[in-house]
């Protein structure tokens, strides 16, 4: 295996700062003998939820399992789902399992579903839409939902915010723009745990109940319709509050290094930019160009790790196939992404002298 002098996450450098207060958050709990649905998570879940400005949050185990059970929160069953082109496998997956049909729309020059291209995709009655803010953007979010609700005036809409925690839109949080939405929390995330976690967020007092039944198996005592275990364990919570103090000096970290990046490579590179009114999370730093092995190797000659998000447009997967049924031309813009596209190192504890060090590389390679 490469060993990197620059990795491409940061949590072991995280885990070294944080290690004493983790510690000692988890012996606390595994101490009180309360290792599941205790006060941690329901701290936690109100913490979360005050910052998305929700009225409830619900942690389950994963992201993944977070959108099956927004779905069915909803009330989605067999019913034709639109999703983006581009996202994590986990977006196509989770309607499949909630046995609902997606549907794709193609992605514009944000990476972010093309709200342009919906009337195209709309080839029958669309029940949801599944929007995802790839990479810690968002789109807009209030033209998408006039757009929608044109088209289907009972449509709903599902906010994939796996990856957009801490991030705006006017001034409203992500986790707030739409009917439901969603948060992961696995070792990736910009609030991330050690193992997995998701949560769902709503303002409805009934999907919030169901989501809560869902998660223990379908309810505590009569169990009237098939639910599962997917929780996050008190000492997942218990750790989880102490990185939710130090998010937002993290989250500026992550912007000064977006905008280095951005200010010394932008005349090199077409790089996803923030929308209008958007403060962007930056998960990832994405730039694209057509030759990106080449960059990528000499990157890793210079101890510098990159990744690539992602490879495959999502109809370009196995899960994916039986659901392309319109022209594949009219998802050029996914298509030609997951070609060109190349992550670059962005997390909080990166010094300033190895972002200097990235840049240094890449512009090196480029003359």
């Amino acid at each position: 295996m490469t060993k990197f002098d620059i990795e491409f996450f940061g949590l072991k450098k995280q885990y070294l700062v944080l290690r004493d207060e983790l510690l000692d958050a988890t012996d606390r709990v595994y101490r009180s003998g309360q290792v599941l649905d205790g006060v941690y998570t329901r701290e936690f879940e109100l913490q979360i939820a005050k910052r998305c400005q929700r009225q409830y949050a619900v942690a389950v185990n994963s992201g993944t399992q977070a959108l099956i059970f927004a779905q069915q929160a909803l009330g989605l069953e067999d019913q034709k789902i639109m999703i983006p082109g581009v996202s994590f496998v986990a977006t196509i997956n989770s309607v499949l399992m909630a046995k609902n049909k997606p549907v794709f729309c193609d992605v514009d020059e944000r990476v972010l579903l093309d709200i342009d291209s919906i009337d195209y995709a709309m080839n029958g009655n669309i029940a949801a839409i599944m929007y995802v803010n790839l990479f810690g953007n968002i789109l807009d979010y209030y033209k998408l939902q006039n757009i929608a609700k044109f088209f289907n005036d009972d449509i709903q809409i599902i906010e994939d915010a796996a990856q957009s925690f801490g991030a705006t839109y006017q001034g409203v949080p992500s986790g707030k723009l739409g009917d439901i939405s969603v948060l992961s929390f696995d070792p990736t995330k910009n609030l991330s745990n050690y193992g997995s976690g998701g949560m769902v967020l709503t303002d409805d007092l009934h999907a919030a109940a169901l989501v809560l039944d869902l998660r223990n198996n379908g309810k505590e005592y009569n169990h009237d319709y098939p639910g599962t275990n997917s929780k996050m364990s008190e000492a997942d919570c218990a750790q989880m509050l102490v990185k939710l103090k130090y998010f937002d000096q993290w989250q500026q970290r992550r912007t000064e290094i977006a905008n280095f990046y951005v200010e010394e490579l932008i005349d090199y590179f077409d790089i996803p930019l923030p929308g209008q009114d958007v403060e962007h999370s930056w998960h990832k730093f994405v730039i694209r160009l057509t030759e990106r092995h080449g960059l990528q190797t000499h990157l890793q000659s210079k101890g510098i790790e990159t990744r690539i998000h992602y490879n495959k447009a999502l109809f370009e997967h196995a899960v994916g196939w039986d659901h392309i049924d319109y022209a594949t031309d009219s998802m050029r813009g996914s298509s030609a992404f997951t070609r060109e596209c190349l992550s670059l190192p962005i997390y909080p504890e990166l010094t300033d002298s190895e972002v200097e060090h990235v840049v240094e590389s890449i512009v090196a390679y480029l003359h």
